[in-house]
C-alpha cells in the first residue's frame, strides 16, 4: 500500500479552514493517483500547532479530525513501508467560492469531505449539546459568520473584502423581520463585532466563545494566532470548528466569504436561504 503524507508547509500562516477545503483538493489528487493520504501538521510551525514544534504531542490535525480510512499518523510513520511526501497547494481543484452558488458542486464536496476528513465524533456530540443548550430544541436559527482581529486589520492580498458589521446587522435585522427567528448565532473571534451585534439585535443573539479570553492589538497587526499559545490555540481552533459545525445547521446563514463559509457549505445538507458577500478582493 502507497500512503502520501500530504503537508502545507508553503503555507504555515493558513488557518484551519482554509487548510481544510486545501487538503481536500490534495485528497482528492492523491487518491486518484492511488495513494492513501495522510494529513501531517507535526513536523512543521503552522498555526494549528501555535508555530510550537513538539512531537510528543503528536498530530494536531487529528484533534479534531479523522485520517482517511482511519489510519493514524503515528502508525504510518512506524509501520508502513512506502510513503511518499507532498506539499499540498492551493492551485489544486478543491471547494472554492463556486460552492455558494452550485447545489451540486456543495454535493460533491460534502460527500468527500464526510467520507475523507470526517470531523472527530466527539467534537460532533459536544456541537450538538451546545445546538440543544443554546436553542433549546429550535431549529428556527439564522446562522451569521464574520471576521474581523488580524484580517480586518491585515487586509490581506487577493483575500475577500468582508462586508461591514452595520451592513450585516441591517440585513439580520431584514431576515429576522420577514422570518421571525427564534436565535441569532454569531460567529466570529472579533470582540467588537460582537459587542455590535449585541447592542443592536439584543439577547437573541447567541454565540460561543473560548474559555481564555483573546486579546487584539489592531495597532501591531500581527497574525491572530501569534497571541495564542499552544494550549489556547488547541481551544481557539476546536472552538472555531464548533463555530463551522453549528453554522452549518442553521436554517438561514448571512455570511462573509472566507475560507470558513466554504468550510459551513461543505459541511451542511443546504440551507432555505442565505447571503455570502461577494465585495471583491483586497488589492
Amino acid at each position: 500500500m502507497n500512503f502520501s503524507v500530504i503537508r502545507r508547509v508553503s503555507c504555515i500562516y493558513c488557518g484551519l479552514f482554509s487548510n481544510y477545503i486545501v487538503y481536500l483538493g490534495c485528497i482528492r489528487k492523491y487518491l486518484i493517483e492511488g495513494f492513501v493520504p495522510i494529513l501531517e501538521f507535526e513536523s512543521y510551525k503552522n498555526t494549528i500547532n501555535g508555530f510550537i514544534v513538539d512531537q510528543s504531542k503528536g498530530n494536531p490535525w487529528e484533534y479534531y479530525f479523522n485520517q482517511p480510512f482511519g489510519y493514524k499518523y503515528s502508525d504510518i510513520k512506524k509501520k508502513a513501508k512506502n510513503i511518499k511526501y507532498f506539499d499540498c497547494k492551493s492551485t489544486l481543484q478543491r471547494p472554492n467560492e463556486e460552492i455558494f452558488l452550485n447545489k451540486s458542486t456543495m454535493n460533491y464536496w460534502h460527500i468527500m469531505a464526510n467520507q475523507y476528513i470526517p470531523i472527530k465524533n466527539k467534537v460532533i456530540i459536544e456541537s450538538n449539546k451546545i445546538i440543544k443548550k443554546l436553542f433549546k430544541g429550535s431549529r428556527n436559527v439564522l446562522g451569521v459568520l464574520l471576521r474581523g482581529t488580524d484580517y480586518v486589520a491585515r487586509k490581506p492580498h487577493r483575500h475577500p473584502i468582508p462586508p461591514k458589521t452595520e451592513d450585516v446587522i441591517k440585513d439580520a435585522k431584514l431576515f429576522d423581520k420577514k422570518n421571525k427567528y427564534d436565535w441569532i448565532f454569531l460567529a466570529t473571534e472579533d470582540d467588537i463585532i460582537r459587542q455590535k451585534f449585541i447592542n443592536a439585535i439584543g439577547s437573541k443573539v447567541k454565540y460561543l466563545l473560548n474559555k481564555s479570553q483573546i486579546l487584539y492589538n489592531y495597532a501591531t497587526k500581527k497574525l491572530l494566532a501569534y497571541s495564542i499559545d499552544f494550549k489556547k490555540n488547541v481551544e481557539f481552533n476546536k472552538i472555531y470548528l464548533l463555530n463551522i459545525i453549528i453554522l452549518s445547521k442553521c436554517l438561514d446563514l448571512l455570511a462573509a466569504n472566507t475560507s470558513g463559509t466554504v468550510g459551513i457549505f461543505v459541511l451542511t445538507k443546504g440551507f432555505r436561504n442565505y447571503k455570502v458577500y461577494n465585495l471583491g478582493h483586497y488589492k
